[in-house]
């Protein structure tokens, strides 16, 4: 059983007597990836402080690594590393001297500094650029740096704030599948602060979705997916309708498309559309229902936050599935 590295009660963080941050219950699993979703202003940020003692809650609890967020926040930042969505080079060093700087406040010895910089800078295909100002470094190449500079203590857990934030498809990809092999290959976990929801889909195990400092939803994108969203299949071009038709689509529900005289389509919301589809077609094809076309449109995690964070009204049933 995996071991639990992130547990919140009821943490609560109010500004002005406005709450940022409402009531987080959470667990994160070791070598997780974990991504926290919502807009600007949700709470994502000032969440990563709380868990990382950076601030005090004005109530509930957090642990990180099973150290208290309130009473141990030393332990903490000394065993995470910690990226920020503008993350803090020294632009007129170079990378080796970024990575040197960053590993002495760690009061990591010479030798082996020495040795984790030669590492991380293989590992993260940067060794050629080792004596360039990080100033002068391609925005990709720059947050590979920043990167390692937040592993330069070999942290146990990663907090990555937008960490593909305005980077190309190429250096994001890049940085996305570095974060996997982190967490693959060295046991890390990674808890990840994004509104890139595409980015969330392809890299996180869990989700959750904050709006206005509550979690709203949390779980594997796929059952976020599946619990707000029925599938899809459109049927197209019946190139007749009659009373058989309409008697058996009767208790589905349909949606009627391109209607005319001689041909239309229909979409139906399907449960298990793996097992229904087979067994609809083949209902059909008996009806002697001309088929041209079946399409299968699965719902994305967009549509899901979207949904979530314009105030339809799922959140009851979210809260029955944790």
């Amino acid at each position: 059983m995996s071991k639990i590295v992130v547990e919140t009660q009821g943490l609560t963080k109010n500004f002005n007597g406005l709450q940022a941050v409402s009531g987080l219950d959470l667990k994160i699993k070791e070598s997780e990836i974990f991504g926290l979703l919502g807009p600007n202003g949700a709470g994502k940020t000032i969440t990563v402080r709380l868990l990382t003692g950076m601030l005090e809650p004005s109530s509930g609890n957090a642990s990180v690594l099973e150290f208290n967020s309130k009473t141990q926040s030393n332990q903490i930042r000394e065993n995470v590393g910690i990226l920020t969505e503008t993350p803090s080079l020294y632009q007129r060093l170079s990378v080796r001297d970024n990575l040197d700087f960053f590993a002495k406040v760690h009061d990591i010895p010479k030798e082996e500094r020495d040795l984790r910089i030669k590492n991380l800078l293989k590992q993260f295909d940067i060794d050629e650029k080792e004596n360039e100002a990080a100033g002068k470094l391609s925005k990709g190449m720059r947050q590979k740096v920043a990167i390692a500079r937040a592993i330069i203590h070999s942290p146990k857990m990663l907090f990555l704030d937008e960490p593909t934030g305005s980077l190309s498809p190429e250096a994001a990809k890049m940085v996305r599948d570095l974060i996997v092999t982190l967490t693959k290959n060295e046991n890390r976990t990674v808890f990840i602060n994004t509104h890139n929801l595409s980015e969330a889909e392809k890299l996180c195990s869990r989700v959750g979705i904050l709006e206005k400092g509550k979690l709203i939803a949390i779980g594997k994108p796929s059952e976020l997916r599946s619990l707000l969203h029925s599938d899809v299949i459109t049927i197209f071009r019946f190139k007749k309708w009659d009373k058989q038709i309409s008697d058996y689509f009767s208790t589905s529900s349909i949606e009627i498309a391109n209607e005319d005289k001689e041909r239309l389509s229909v979409t139906l919301k399907l449960e298990n559309i793996e097992e229904s589809t087979p067994i609809i077609i083949k209902d059909l094809s008996r009806l002697n229902v001309d088929i041209t076309e079946v399409r299968h449109n699965r719902p994305d995690l967009e549509q899901v936050y979207l949904e979530l964070v314009n105030g339809d009204n799922h959140h009851d049933e979210m809260e029955e599935s944790k």
